[in-house]
């Protein structure tokens, strides 16, 4: 049998249908069978008791199911576990599977006894009816993310499933209301549900473009997925900009957007529009930053190199991306500690790391103070996770520092951090 089915008949033997103790083990009350949306449930009255191995069963059998099937890979394990509990609520006196009699008089002592097939059928069985249930709440979804500030031209990525729309290109975003998606009026230009003036699907203020990404799984797990494509783009957005800024971005006081929105496609069988926010994707700066067609060219390249590179290598890219993105959003050490796992994840090697993203730097070409302000960062970045400072400029180097570089550690790692990401893309592809 697979892991997954092994699993399934080990979550079986953990579902007691009698015991002695009852009051001190956890338990489950429903009523067996089908039960119909929006009406009271009826039906016959069951109860479950649970070992203390029966909630890591549960997991274990909504983990493979996940890992099992690109289609239920942005599934939320929260919804997958719900899933599983309730099918086998449905099913347990389905006399294909189960001798119905014996689990409601409770012959036997687990589920997994009262089976009426032989045990690979049994688990298979199980399984099918599992992702039939979860079938049921996965769907085509599209997630918006509301972003202030930056001034781009409007365009797609990684084939249409990953865009930016400027709040006004009207035409850019019939394009993707012509691909389906339940929007109910709701447009960049007046963002709300409706005529009655409710704000409830409102970003928080103005805002400038939308990230856009449609996925398919469940509501959670889109949401997830979406938000990782975004921190993506945002540290791309933001590095390209930064890259040909005449000085630096400073953040505002403006607390960052955290609104996320969720609309589903008119096929999905689940036809709820979503507000569940996300912690901040980019930061709320002083000024507009303008990005031009040429710097949207420039984005587009970065995302087609790092499709060319291998899995593995588009693995450490896509952690980069994410911390760095922890980065921007965050300040002094904890700034620091994001744009230094960013470095790590993307050339560092357990056991070695100081020497690996030594090379991996060397390997890009990048200018030779660069390099050597990397090993005089990575002591200060030791000094911080080891609790030698507690703050950038209680590092006993510092002043050392600022005066044989005439800069600050944290502009320099950033930048740093900043040009790594940039390039690796086309080293490692090529």
């Amino acid at each position: 049998m697979t892991p997954l089915l092994s699993q399934i008949v080990r979550l079986t033997k953990n579902i007691l249908l009698r015991v002695e103790d009852s009051e001190r083990r956890p338990s489950l009350q429903f009523f067996a069978g089908k039960q119909k949306p929006f009406v009271f449930p009826s039906g016959i009255a069951l109860s479950w008791w649970y070992t203390a191995d029966t909630f890591q069963a549960i997991e274990s059998v909504s983990l493979l199911v996940i890992e099992d099937s690109s289609e239920f890979r942005n599934c939320d394990l929260e919804s997958v576990s719900d899933a599983v509990t309730t099918t086998l609520q449905e099913i347990c006196l389905d006399n294909k599977i189960f001798d119905g009699d014996a689990v409601f008089l409770c012959r036997n002592r687990t589920l997994f006894d009262c089976r009426v097939v032989p045990v690979p059928q049994f688990a298979a069985s199980i399984q099918g009816e599992i992702e039939s249930n979860l079938r049921q709440r996965i769907g085509h979804r599209c997630v918006l993310y509301a972003v202030p500030r930056f001034q781009v031209p409007s365009f797609s990525l990684d084939n249409d499933s990953v865009r930016l729309i400027k709040r006004d290109d009207e035409v850019a975003w019939n394009q993707l209301v012509e691909k389906g998606y339940r929007f109910s009026g709701w447009t960049p230009l007046r963002p709300q549900i409706g005529n009655d003036g409710d704000r409830t699907f409102s970003p928080p203020g103005h805002f400038e473009c939308v990230l856009v990404a449609e996925e398919y799984g469940t509501s959670d797990g889109v949401r997830f997925s979406g938000a990782l494509k975004f921190r993506t783009l945002a540290a791309i957005l933001f590095a390209i900009a930064s890259e040909s800024a005449a000085r630096p971005f400073f953040k505002a006081m403006s607390y960052p957007y955290e609104f996320l929105i969720q609309f589903p496609h008119r096929l999905s069988k689940e036809a709820q529009i979503t507000r569940k926010d996300c912690d901040p994707v980019m930061p709320f700066y002083v000024t507009d930053i303008p990005l031009s067609s040429k710097d949207v060219a420039l984005i587009q390249d970065w995302y087609a190199s790092s499709s060319r590179c291998s899995g593995s290598d588009r693995s450490r890219i896509e952690k980069s991306t994410h911390f760095f993105n922890r980065g921007m959003n965050s300040g002094d050490i904890e700034a620091y500690i994001n744009y230094f796992v960013s470095l790590d994840a993307m050339f560092g090697e357990r056991g070695s790391v100081e020497k690996s993203i030594l090379q991996g730097l060397q390997e890009l070409n990048l200018p030779s103070v660069l390099i050597e302000k990397a090993s005089w960062l990575f002591e200060l970045r030791n000094e911080i996770v080891h609790g030698g400072s507690r703050f950038i400029s209680e590092w006993s180097k510092f002043r050392r520092y600022r005066q044989h570089f005439q800069t600050q550690p944290a502009d320099d790692v950033r930048l740093l951090a900043q040009t790594v990401l940039l390039r690796a893309p086309y080293l490692f592809s090529s």
